[in-house]
């Protein structure tokens, strides 16, 4: 059946994740804080909102794609200041599982529905509805939510209470980082030993050590661009993330402190790329 859904944050992820919803019929209306970037969307059906406010009223389901915990918090500060009694609200960013669980109790007050419905997957991803989420909350809102789920992934596994769903992204995420490191370090190995770039990706390929993120990450080593799917700052903070929960629960993740630090230099040079440009990073890092 279709749903009322109102939609807040239009970047990468959200404007794709919007024209997925309205792909299979459902009426959308969208909101961002630069307004231009909303008007694209309008093209393929979707209704512009000016405020917060009003689209949590005219909307059942309110879909949230915004980069970290202080926007999100922001989102649904200025939400709950409407009537949204019986409202659910879904986070589709990654944030942590304390703002998740927090969020939720701030809209339970309000007589509203929090999941935490964080995507494992990038931009090719979402437009091929091939997303995986993960989603933590009420279940009954969550059964009631599938059919939004469904349009844009390919697969929604029910985590339990809110906070699950951003846990399992971060574990997902740690080992997504890590693969991707992993895979400089070893195209960077084979090449100081002689061997060619193109060489290394074509036999790493045809192995079975190598995972389908590490292939199409690949691609970006091989032409040496970088263009974001998912950004070295989302990386980044989601290292931070899963840097917290493991201090928070004494597991030690030697691996993973040291790919952020590999994140970490290239956002000290200010690198507006994919994240797979920890590649670029460690061949040309110092030979010395």
């Amino acid at each position: 059946m279709s749903k009322t859904i109102g939609f807040v944050g239009t970047g990468t992820m959200g404007s794709r994740m919007i024209v997925r919803l309205l792909t299979d019929k459902n009426t959308v209306t969208v909101l961002n804080r630069n307004k231009d970037e909303t008007k694209p969307l309008a093209t393929y059906g979707a209704h512009l909102s000016d405020s917060i406010q009003d689209l949590v009223k005219s909307s059942d389901f309110i879909c949230i794609s915004v980069p970290d915990d202080r926007a999100i918090k922001e989102v649904i500060t200025q939400a709950i200041s409407a009537d949204c009694k019986g409202k659910v609200f879904i986070s589709l960013s990654t944030i942590s599982p304390d703002m998740a669980v927090e969020l939720s109790e701030i809209v339970a007050k309000n007589d509203a529905y929090f999941l935490d419905a964080p995507v494992s997957g990038s931009a090719p991803q979402v437009e091929a509805a091939q997303l995986i989420i993960f989603v933590g909350g009420d279940e009954s809102k969550f059964k009631e939510a599938t059919s939004i789920f469904s349009s844009i992934s390919k697969e929604t596994f029910y985590m339990g209470p809110a906070g699950n769903g951003s846990r399992m992204k971060l574990v997902a995420n740690a080992l997504l980082g890590l693969g991707i490191q992993a895979l400089a370090e070893s195209l960077t190995l084979g090449q100081r030993m002689g061997i060619s770039k193109s060489k290394l990706i074509e036999v790493l390929n045809n192995t079975a050590v190598v995972s389908p993120s590490q292939k199409m990450k690949m691609q970006n080593a091989l032409s040496d661009t970088y263009d974001v799917a998912f950004s070295l700052a989302n990386m980044h903070k989601d290292f931070g993330l899963i840097a917290n929960q493991a201090h928070n629960t004494f597991t030690p993740m030697p691996a993973t402190a040291a790919a952020t630090q590999v994140t970490a230099s290239g956002m000290s040079k200010k690198l507006d790329k994919d994240f797979s440009v920890v590649i670029q990073l460690l061949e040309e890092s110092n030979r010395e």
